[in-house]
């Protein structure tokens, strides 16, 4: 029986030795052979394209033209994009066929702009998460009496939940607090007309009110607005 087993394993011999070298040879391929590299780095959805690619090719990153495919560290390379403020979400693949990296990102959107205690223009997305922009926005800049993440998130809340014309006619706006937001706007009433909301509740009541109040002819030449209490308005 045992020269039987020694035959069989004989036998089968060559097609470990086989196995052991195409496994070998693969490992080589992948991991330390030019014929699998990086050729290209392609970087879609975003017009930042050469931030990204300096970003993640800098001396210390995990990516570079040249490296092996299989040895590139797709989610290190994920997190130093992370570390840019303005990017939202991204996401990685390699394309064996072509020695490619894709790079997806979806930037964060500005609806808003201020100076921070700096000096510096800085944006806020839709959640109020504040980011580097790349230019301005088309919105006015807001100024705070001191801001905070409740102060940025009211900001973001009331620009989203303004209707688009009193927003399109916006001059200014200013929030001391979540409870006292201002605005001033062009165009509306008798030229210039300030808006004060108390906080975000019930914008919709407000702005139907504010219409309604627009509408009389008393209050053609009204300079302010008060629609903190939407059912007990202000106007002067």
């Amino acid at each position: 029986m045992s020269v039987l087993r020694f035959k069989r394993k004989i036998k089968h011999f060559p097609g470990i030795v086989l196995s052991l070298l195409l496994l070998i040879l693969l490992a080589y391929l992948l991991g330390w052979s030019s014929l699998l590299s990086v050729r290209m780095i392609e970087i879609e959805g975003t017009s930042r394209i050469r931030e990204i690619q300096n970003h993640v090719t800098a001396d210390n990153s995990h990516l570079a033209i040249g490296s092996p495919l299989a040895r590139v560290d797709v989610h290190a390379v994920q997190r130093q994009i992370e570390s840019l403020d303005w990017v939202d979400s991204e996401k990685i693949g390699r394309d064996w066929m072509h020695g490619r990296i894709n790079i997806q990102i979806v930037e964060r959107i500005p609806i808003a702009q201020f100076v921070d205690s700096s000096g510096e223009l800085q944006v806020i997305d839709k959640t109020g998460i504040v980011f580097r922009g790349n230019g301005k926005t088309q919105y006015p800049v807001i100024t705070f009496s001191s801001y905070n993440p409740d102060v940025l998130q009211s900001a973001a809340h009331f620009i989203q939940n303004l209707p688009s014309d009193l927003l399109n006619n916006m001059d200014a706006l200013a929030l001391r607090s979540p409870e006292f937001i201002q605005s001033k706007h062009k165009n509306l009433g008798n030229g210039e007309l300030i808006l004060r909301w108390g906080n975000t509740d019930e914008m919709s009541v407000k702005t139907k009110v504010l219409r309604a109040l627009l509408a009389l002819p008393e209050n053609a030449k009204a300079k302010l607005i008060d629609l903190s209490s939407p059912l007990s308005p202000i106007v002067k």
